[in-house]
């Protein structure tokens, strides 16, 4: 069992089996931090469009409650922290900060085709963090 899990989430995770992972490796007294990067993409897209940043964090707030309710069904403790930035960058920083036991990670590419290719946000985090990795396809 893992104490101090970082997952790193996107806001239209479908990969139901990545939770099901992170219970399995969450013990009594583990917590899981979800960590969620607004890119600079999305930040000028919502310079654009006039909507501020606390519009897009409740918005993905919204669109995370599965995770929350799935957590919370498998008293799960967890906290979700965002960050700005390059997604790839802000994971593998946070994996190497030395708060954090294993990072887990849904494959995107791999969620809604048959396809073995890791995504870029995954290979790099793979290959740069410190610590274990774990990627759900």
């Amino acid at each position: 069992m893992y104490k101090n899990i970082l997952f790193g989430i996107n806001t239209d995770m479908k990969n139901k089996k990545v939770l099901e992972q992170i219970a399995k490796l969450a013990g009594e007294g583990s917590e899981v931090t979800l960590l969620n990067v607004v890119s600079e993409k999305d930040l000028k897209a919502s310079v654009r469009t006039g909507v501020h940043l606390d519009d897009i964090k409740e918005r993905r707030q919204e669109s995370m409650k599965h995770v929350f309710d799935y957590f919370n069904e498998q008293n799960i403790k967890y906290n979700l922290q965002f960050a700005k930035g390059n997604p790839k960058s802000e994971l593998v920083q946070k994996a190497n900060s030395g708060d954090f036991d294993i990072v887990v990670l849904s494959n995107r590419k791999a969620e809604d085709t048959d396809k073995l290719v890791l995504g870029s946000v995954s290979h790099k985090v793979a290959k740069r963090a410190t610590i274990p990795v774990l990627i759900v396809k």
